[in-house]
C-alpha cells in the first residue's frame, strides 16, 4: 500500500467524497448525477475527493464491456477525465486505478490514472493500488491544540458476489488488513455505510478503549441496463456517500 499524507486547514469538519465507477464513455453513464456530485464539491471549501478507480470505462477487446457501444474511445475518455477533474484537482486527496483502467496495464503496461495524475499535476496523490491516507485538520482540544489526525484505508477493490450481504462482508474484510478509522471500497456499485465497534486493550494505562470504525462502499454513476441487466444484476442506487470527520473531537460519520 502507498502512504499519502495531507495537512489541511483548521476546518471544524472535513467532508470527503469518494468518486468511483464513473465509467466515462459508457452510454449508460449518469451524467446528471455526476454533475450534481461535482457541483456539490465546490460549494464548500472543506469538501475533498478520493478518486477511487473505474473513472473511465475503457472497453477493450479482452474485457467484458461492449467496445462497439462506447460513446468515446479510450483516449477520449482520458481527455474527458482530465477535464472532469481539473476544476477540483486541488481537492483531490488520492487518485488510484480501478479494474477498468487496469485492463490497459495488464495488456500493455499502461497505467491510465497515472497519466491522468501527471497531466493534472497531482502525482503526489497517486497510488497504483491500496493506499493509507493520513489527514490532519481542525484543532483538537487539550494543552497542545494540535490538528486532529485520521487514517483512511482504501482501494478500488474486487469481487464481492451478487448479494448485498456478500458485498458487505468484502467491505468488512478490509479491517483484517490494517487498523484505520475509515475504510473505503468501490467496484461493487452498491452505496453502503457500515460501522464496527470493538474494545482495544491499552496496556500502558491498563484499560480497554472503545474504538469506532467506519466502512464505506461507493456507488456507481450508471443507469440500469447493459452488462448488469444482461447478467441479471439488480439495479443499484446512484446516490453517493460522503464521509464527515470532526476536527475538534474524534468522530466519524457518513451519509448517503
Amino acid at each position: 500500500m502507498k502512504i499519502i499524507t495531507h495537512d489541511l486547514p483548521q476546518f471544524e469538519t472535513l467532508e470527503i467524497y469518494p468518486l468511483a465507477d464513473v465509467h466515462v464513455g459508457d452510454p449508460l453513464q449518469d451524467k446528471k448525477r455526476l454533475k450534481q456530485f461535482m457541483d456539490e464539491i465546490l460549494e464548500q471549501e472543506n469538501r475533498y475527493v478520493i478518486v477511487n478507480g473505474d473513472i473511465i470505462n475503457n472497453a477493450v477487446r479482452h474485457g467484458v464491456s461492449d467496445i462497439y457501444a462506447e460513446e468515446l474511445n479510450p483516449n477520449e475518455q482520458i481527455d474527458e477525465t482530465v477535464s472532469l477533474l481539473a476544476p477540483i484537482k486541488d481537492r483531490v486527496l488520492v487518485i488510484t486505478e480501478g479494474n477498468h483502467e487496469n485492463r490497459s496495464y495488464k495488456q500493455d503496461g499502461i497505467l491510465i490514472m497515472y497519466q491522468v495524475a501527471k497531466r493534472l499535476d497531482i502525482f503526489n496523490c497517486y497510488s497504483k493500488g491500496a493506499y493509507l491516507l493520513f489527514v490532519k485538520f481542525g484543532k483538537s482540544q487539550g494543552r497542545n491544540c494540535r490538528k486532529m489526525p485520521y487514517a483512511i484505508y482504501g482501494k478500488h477493490g474486487a469481487g464481492g458476489g451478487r448479494k448485498v450481504g456478500a458485498k458487505a462482508i468484502r467491505l468488512f474484510e478490509m479491517a483484517e488488513v490494517i487498523d484505520a478509522d475509515v475504510f473505503i471500497h468501490s467496484h461493487t456499485h452498491v452505496p453502503m455505510v457500515l460501522r464496527k465497534t470493538f474494545f482495544r486493550v491499552d496496556y500502558r494505562n491498563e484499560k480497554a478503549t472503545q474504538i469506532e470504525q467506519l466502512f464505506i462502499n461507493t456507488n456507481a454513476f450508471l443507469n440500469y441496463g447493459g452488462y448488469g441487466e444482461e447478467k441479471g444484476y439488480a439495479p443499484t442506487s446512484t446516490m453517493y456517500p460522503k464521509i464527515i470527520l470532526n476536527g475538534i473531537k474524534r468522530e466519524t460519520k457518513a451519509v448517503i
